[in-house]
């Protein structure tokens, strides 16, 4: 059965119900606070059961737990808010989840922030609201699960703390511009990157910042809305990663924010870096349509992929020696990543900007087509496509084999087999 749960929300207007569950019980006070487990997952967001945070693990290389299901099926939807602006001249509306929204799992309960303004808390089976937080802008990253607090940016330029119980709110950080960056803690330290240009080391209790570096790719050239770095950062063996506007790779000191070194990618570098082995993984957009990859000890270029002449958006998984990355070229393609070479190339009908995660033996994708696809991650071979009601740019996040995602144009789906 498909549950569409739409909700009513100050100053929306709530749209009717297309289904209802069986088993669902009148809202309460208790019942809108989730009811987490014990925190036992030490001194960092991220765990080998739950999706703690963008791209499962702070060298963006875990993407979830089987088995998935070879044709997943809409278990429910949930409809989401959304807000109307001009940018640049063009007439913008912006709901659902955003490009490198994906949600995060924990317990019974999944949380996903949305551009149409708020943070939301769903039962991850049901997809019953919990909770929902109003932001100042728009929610377009993904959040961070640390110590049952929930930690977000939004483009009102605050990195938020919320008790992921409740959605209250328990500290803020004024960035001084947009934050798509998504934060990850490790080691009881947050990390995270922004538009102001700069890299940002906090204490995740207090908010109190220990150390920031500036990166730059704030200067001549730069439009509002695309600054700094958008990237989230990576982070491995005390070194953090993050790419700017300018394509300048950074690696810092995460003791002192010390740089290291920077390499460049030669263009603006929205897709987040991907650190496997002794390598560092970046895609850079269209001036520089090139996957790259590079030596982590001094920045050296290894090798560079360049099939696609418009651009990557897509942040690229490593999965063994493969490496996959979807590009706007309408396709998702797979390189030895080692080599660099292309191993295979899976045609969609409209750009890929959604991150993929492999997971099972299987590549779970979305497109701006509004399909999500299953295929098999040795061979491409499609297993299966799903339509959703609109184009998808943000990523999935898989537990168990159940998938939740969002699309850019109004909802997020729980799916399961």
């Amino acid at each position: 059965m498909m549950i569409d749960r739409r909700v009513l929300l100050t100053g929306w207007s709530a749209l009717a119900a297309a289904a209802t569950l069986p088993s669902i019980h009148p809202a309460s006070a208790a019942e809108n606070v989730a009811r987490l487990p014990v925190w036992r997952y030490g001194k960092g967001s991220f765990a080998p059961d739950a999706m703690l945070m963008f791209r499962g693990n702070p060298a963006h290389t875990f993407y979830g737990t089987g088995p998935v299901p070879e044709r997943p099926r809409i278990l429910w939807r949930f409809r989401t808010a959304t807000i109307n602006n001009t940018v640049r001249g063009t007439a913008m509306t912006w709901t659902g989840a955003g490009w490198t929204g994906t949600a995060v799992k924990l317990g019974d309960y999944m949380f996903v922030g949305s551009p149409g303004g708020y943070v939301y808390c769903l039962e991850a089976t049901s997809g019953r609201l919990v909770w929902s937080h109003k932001g100042g802008g728009m929610f377009k990253g993904s959040a961070c699960l640390y110590e049952n607090r929930l930690y977000i940016g939004n483009t009102d330029d605050l990195l938020r703390c919320l008790d992921a119980a409740t959605g209250k709110i328990v500290w803020t950080h004024n960035t001084g511009r947009d934050l798509d960056s998504s934060p990850c803690v490790v080691d009881g330290r947050l990390y995270i990157a922004g538009e102001n240009g700069y890299a940002r080391c906090l204490d995740p209790a207090s908010g109190k910042l220990i150390w920031k570096t500036f990166m730059g790719g704030i200067g001549p050239g730069t439009v509002p809305g695309s600054n700094g770095s958008e990237t989230s950062p990576a982070i491995a063996d005390g070194d953090y990663y993050a790419i700017t506007y300018d394509g300048d790779l950074f690696c810092i000191d995460t003791r002192d924010g010390r740089v290291k070194w920077k390499a460049n990618t030669g263009d603006d570098t929205d897709a987040s870096p991907v650190v496997a082995g002794d390598f560092v993984y970046a895609a850079a957009e269209e001036k520089a349509s090139f996957v790259y990859c590079f030596e982590r000890s001094k920045g050296r270029e290894i090798w560079r992929y360049g099939a696609n002449r418009k651009g990557y958006w897509s942040t690229p998984a490593v999965a063994g020696n493969r490496l996959y990355v979807g590009g706007d070229d309408t396709s998702l393609h797979c390189l030895d990543a080692t080599t660099g070479k292309a191993v295979w190339t899976y045609k969609t009908g409209d750009a890929v900007w959604s991150s993929p995660c492999v997971v099972d033996g299987k590549v779970i994708f979305g497109s701006k087509d509004a399909h999500l696809y299953v295929l098999d991650a040795a061979s491409g071979a499609e297993i299966s496509r799903l339509k959703l009601d609109g184009r998808i740019i943000a990523s999935p996040c898989i537990v168990d084999g159940k998938i939740w995602i969002g699309t850019a144009t109004g909802y997020i789906y729980g799916l399961g087999a």
